[in-house]
C-alpha cells in the first residue's frame, strides 16, 4: 500500500485498500484529507461535494468529521470507482455515491448550495470550476487541489458557450489564498455577505 497518514480514519484506510485493490486508487497526499476534515468540521448541518478521482477516499475524511445532521455527496467519472465506493459506504445513510462527469452534474444541482466542495479534477476546467464556485452557500469553502488559479480558470472566456454559466460566479464575492508546502492547493470561500461596492460622493458645497 503507498504512503498514507496512520492518522486517517479507519474507513478511509479501508476504502484506500479497497480502491488500490481495484486498480483505482490516487494517490492523494493526506494533507488534503486533513484539510478537508478540518474544514467539514467547521460546518453543522452542512452539505458537502467531493470530486474527482479519489474523492471516495478524501471523502472518509470529511465523514470523519460531519455531523449526523450533514450529507456528504461522492461525485466519480469511473464506473469500477463508483461500484467500489457504493460497497464502502453502503453503511451510511450521509453519504451518496454519483457516476457522473462534473459539469453535467453541478448543471444538474445548480438549483442547491454546498458548504463545502474538494475539487480532484487534474488539468484545466474552467466551466467546473465556474460551476462549483456558483454553488457554494455564503461562508461556504472550495478547496481545489493542483490547480492553476481557480479564480483566473472560473472567469477565463474559453471558446464556445462557457460564458452560460457566468450569472452563477460573482469573483468579487470570494476570499481566495493559494496554501499547502508547494503552494499546490487553493482555498476560497464565499463570502457571508456580498461585497458592497466602494463609491466616492462628493461633498457638498458650502
Amino acid at each position: 500500500m503507498s504512503d498514507f497518514d496512520p492518522n486517517s480514519p479507519a474507513n478511509g484506510l479501508r476504502i484506500r485498500a479497497a480502491l488500490e485493490a481495484g486498480g483505482c486508487a490516487s494517490n492523494h497526499s493526506p494533507e488534503i484529507g486533513r484539510l478537508a476534515r478540518a474544514l467539514a468540521a467547521s460546518k453543522q448541518a452542512g452539505t458537502f461535494l467531493c470530486v474527482g478521482a479519489g474523492a471516495g477516499e478524501i471523502g472518509a475524511w470529511v465523514l470523519d468529521a460531519m455531523d449526523y445532521s450533514s450529507g456528504l455527496v461522492i461525485l466519480v467519472e469511473d464506473e469500477s470507482e463508483a461500484r467500489l465506493l457504493e460497497r464502502a459506504f453502503d453503511r451510511d445513510v450521509r453519504t451518496s455515491v454519483h457516476l457522473q462527469d462534473a459539469e453535467s452534474f453541478l448543471t444538474d444541482v445548480r438549483a442547491h448550495r454546498f458548504e463545502l466542495i474538494v475539487d480532484l479534477l487534474r488539468g484545466p476546467h474552467p466551466e467546473v470550476v465556474r460551476l462549483a464556485l456558483g454553488a457554494l452557500a455564503a461562508g461556504g469553502i472550495y478547496l481545489g487541489w493542483q490547480l492553476g488559479d481557480p479564480s483566473s480558470e472560473a472567469c477565463a472566456n474559453g471558446d464556445g458557450g462557457s460564458q452560460r454559466h457566468a450569472d452563477l460566479f460573482e469573483p468579487a464575492d470570494f476570499e481566495a489564498a493559494r496554501i499547502g508546502a508547494h503552494g499546490d492547493a487553493w482555498l476560497l470561500v464565499r463570502r457571508a455577505q456580498p461585497r458592497r461596492s466602494k463609491r466616492r460622493t462628493r461633498a457638498s458645497a458650502p
